[in-house]
């Protein structure tokens, strides 16, 4: 059962994925997925994304102006989707799977209001591996509304006018020395509207030498 949140704009589904194919998929996502390790410029400035990415799908969702190739659906990441599409009652083309690292790793303020995704998407996020804070704040407020603590298997769906009344992040986390996986579900539809920001790509797996 979904909770709502945020006057429906978000739904909540606690274990989602049960606890031990949660675990499963985490571990075989780890291991099989052929992580980006990206870098770009910011104000004339090397920056590294501080988490590792993958885009699949028949479309790739920009970000940042960030463009990448989007890999073909495995059989896994295709389960995935169609039940993410029956939570949702929506259709997605693009995903884009993160893994953070340790606590370090996150992502900061921002809402997922590109163009390419229609005025009020509905997007759905899973995920997997350790618990990670999930914030929510009104946008041209600095005050967090909602603070929420994802565990594996737990399913996030935003929806409505959210991504224009909200922003969203994933803060650094010191104390937390375990990875994290996040799945995001899209339906890509319009063309890219930012400029594509130069950026280098290298792939790597984790644990890095594994």
């Amino acid at each position: 059962m979904f909770t709502g949140l945020l006057e429906g704009r978000l739904l909540l589904l606690r274990e989602a994925v049960p606890p031990a194919e949660a675990a499963e998929t985490f571990a075989a996502l780890l291991r099989e997925t052929p992580w980006l390790a990206v870098r770009y410029e910011n104000a004339g400035r090397p920056v590294e994304l501080p988490r590792l990415t993958v885009n699949y799908g028949e479309r790739s969702y920009d970000y940042a102006g960030l463009r990448f190739e989007p890999r073909p659906w495995t059989p896994r990441l295709a389960g995935l989707k169609a039940r993410a599409e029956a939570w949702a009652q929506a259709q997605f083309n693009a995903l884009i799977v993160q893994l953070y690292r340790d606590g370090r790793d996150g992502v900061n303020w921002h809402a997922d209001d590109n163009p390419a995704v229609g005025v009020d998407p509905t997007i759905v996020s899973l995920s997997f591996g350790t618990s990670r804070r999930f914030l929510v704040r009104p946008r041209g407020s600095q005050e967090v509304c909602l603070d929420l603590e994802l565990h594996a298997g737990d399913a996030v769906i935003m929806r409505g006018d959210m991504q224009h009344a909200f922003q969203h992040r994933v803060p650094p986390e010191p104390a937390v020395t375990a990875p994290r996986i996040n799945l995001t579900f899209r339906a890509v539809s319009g063309p890219p509207s930012q400029e594509v920001v130069p950026h280098s790509s290298r792939e790597v797996r984790w644990p890095e030498g594994e």
